[in-house]
Parts: structure tokens; C-alpha cells; sequence
């Protein structure tokens, strides 16, 4: 599978489809200016009666309020003598999975990729009906996903004969650890902002060009409300609980079995956020990464770094539904 995957991507460099050559510019790598998104529309959208800007009204409220929160919650931490920190969770013990372990599933998952969309081209050929690129960019992504979840657990649970509480999944302490990611986002979310402004700064400084994100993309040229639907909460809620359990339950716990906590979690972070190819957020991702390593090493649960990563992404995908409703 491995020398299969690695054949394809080899005779794939330099490889260029000519058919998807169009003149046609990507939303998400355009500018605020480029979409005409302007503060006149911003203030006449908020001042508008729609539903919609009643809603984005309490989000921007709200979200002013978490960043004062965090800038006061980052002060007393600096300053104070506050504890934020949890206690460290002294009943964690080491798995029995390897890191070979983990190559296996992305091997095969990686893999399966490829032998879907191979299938998916092959049946549309062959009965003559077309997926529009949205739509098969979600089903392949989501079918991947659940590959990779049953092969985990088939690793955990049958393979090495542990139960599901091994990669951190248990409803011990289920509301404590739901607080304790929602404290962390906001503790980390003006780091978060602060380190963005800074990346975008300095790649804009040297005149790099931001390129397409296809999720964001999906979100604002989509316009079938099921197929939005089901984005939206698979950005938002099913992706977060997959990257969570491959990442922090099975990677990390695997990297940290062998290397220690600094590298398990530093390693995580980094191919976290490698994972989602966007050099303008690396380091925030890489942070973000950390610290649900970091709370999952505390807790010993997957629930707290869960609930920052669908709070993350729910705030992300508010924002560009946000633009979407400035540009329509």
C-alpha cells in the first residue's frame, strides 16, 4: 500500500490537469477587497433586520467577550497567582499500540483514498452520472474518515484487546472536562489571534499568496441547504471527534510511549497541523494542537480537547458563514 501510495504521488508531480485550468479565481484565496467585503456593507448588514444579523450581533458580542475573557484570564496567569492549569493525571498509563501501528492506519487510510475515488470515477464512467466536486470532496473526506476510526478501532479493541478508555474515551468527569475545554479556548484564544496577525503580516510582508482553502470554498459557493447542513456539522462536530481520537487518543499516546510527554505533544502539533496544508495558520494550528495534547494528557480524556476543537471550528465556520451573508 505504501509503495502504491508513494508511486502515485511520484508520477503525479509536475502533473498538471488542464481540464480544471479555468480563469475562475477561488473565494478564499481573494481578498476582503477583491469580494467587496467593506465596512459600509458590514455596518448596513448589522443594522439590517434580518435574522441572520440579529444572530451575528449576539456572536460578535459574545466573541468580544471571550477575548476579553482570555486577555484577563492570560494576565492573571502572567501576573497573578491564579491556577489555570489542571492538575497533571497521575492515572494515565502507556498503551500497548506502537508508532508502527499508527503508520498501518494512515498507510490504509491514505490508501482507501485513493481506491475510492478510483471506484467513484470508474461508476460514474460506467453508469454515466456525475458528483459535482463539493459534494464528492465531502463524501470522500467523510468516507476516509470513518475508514479510519474502524480500522483504530479494530487496532484497539481487537488487535491489542484494550477497551475504548485507552484512547480516552469515557464519561468520567464528562462536565468537569467540558468546562475545562471551554476555559482553555478562551485562555488560548487571544494567543491564537495575536500569532495569526503576525504569521499573515509577515507572509503578506514578503508577498506570499494565501491559496484556496476547498472547505471554505465548499461553505461559500455551496447552495443546497442539505448539503450545507451536512458540512457544517461534519466540519464542526464529526471531524473534530475523528482528528481528536486519531490524533490525541492514538498518536499522541503512541509518540509519548516512546519519546516522553514534551515530544509527544510537540510531534502531535506539528503534524496536526501539517495535516491541514495552511502555511498562513501553521503556528496557531501547531498551538491549538498542543494544547489539546496538553489537556488530553491532564484529564487522561478525550472531552476537553474535543470540545476545543468543535469550538474552534464552530467559530471558524460562523465566520464564513458571516462572509457569506455580507456577499450574497
Amino acid at each position: 500500500m505504501a509503495i502504491f501510495i508513494l508511486s502515485i504521488n511520484f508520477f503525479n508531480l509536475g502533473h498538471v490537469d488542464k481540464k480544471g485550468l479555468t480563469d475562475k479565481k477561488n473565494l478564499s484565496s481573494l481578498t476582503f477587497k477583491d469580494i467587496s467585503v467593506t465596512e459600509e456593507k458590514i455596518k448596513l448588514f448589522f443594522e439590517s433586520k434580518k435574522p441572520s444579523a440579529e444572530f451575528f450581533r449576539y456572536g460578535l458580542f459574545a466573541g468580544i467577550f471571550m477575548l476579553l475573557a482570555g486577555i484577563s484570564m492570560n494576565l492573571l496567569f502572567l501576573f497573578g497567582k491564579k491556577k489555570i492549569i489542571p492538575e497533571k493525571n497521575l492515572d494515565k498509563i502507556s498503551v500497548l499500540w506502537e508508532i508502527g501501528d499508527v503508520l498501518r492506519v494512515a498507510i490504509i487510510v491514505f490508501f482507501s483514498g485513493y481506491m475510492l475515488g478510483a471506484l467513484s470515477h470508474a461508476l460514474s464512467k460506467s453508469f454515466h452520472f456525475n458528483i459535482d466536486t463539493n459534494l464528492g470532496m465531502i463524501l470522500g473526506t467523510f468516507s476516509m474518515d470513518v475508514i479510519a476510526i474502524a480500522v483504530i478501532l479494530y487496532c484497539v479493541l481487537v488487535k491489542y484487546k484494550e477497551k475504548l478508555s485507552s484512547l480516552g474515551i469515557a464519561s468520567q468527569g464528562f462536565y468537569k472536562n467540558v468546562v475545562t475545554g471551554l476555559i482553555a479556548y478562551v485562555f488560548i484564544l487571544p494567543i491564537l489571534i495575536l500569532v495569526l496577525i503576525l504569521s499573515m503580516m509577515l507572509l503578506d510582508a514578503i508577498g506570499y499568496k494565501f491559496p484556496a482553502q476547498p472547505v471554505f470554498d465548499m461553505f461559500l459557493e455551496e447552495k443546497r441547504s442539505n448539503v450545507i447542513l451536512f458540512l457544517t456539522i461534519f466540519v464542526a462536530m464529526l471531524g473534530p471527534i475523528i482528528e481528536e481520537i486519531f490524533f490525541r487518543g492514538f498518536l499522541y499516546s503512541a509518540l509519548r510511549k516512546h519519546f516522553g510527554v514534551l515530544s509527544g505533544v510537540l510531534v502531535s502539533a506539528v503534524l496536526f497541523s501539517m495535516l491541514h496544508t495552511n502555511i498562513a495558520s501553521f503556528i496557531p494550528i501547531m498551538i491549538l494542537g498542543a494544547l489539546m495534547a496538553f489537556l488530553y494528557e491532564t484529564t487522561g480524556s478525550l472531552i476537553a480537547p474535543i470540545v476545543v476543537h468543535i469550538f474552534h471550528n464552530s467559530i471558524i465556520v460562523g465566520f464564513v458563514f458571516f462572509i457569506k451573508e455580507i456577499i450574497r
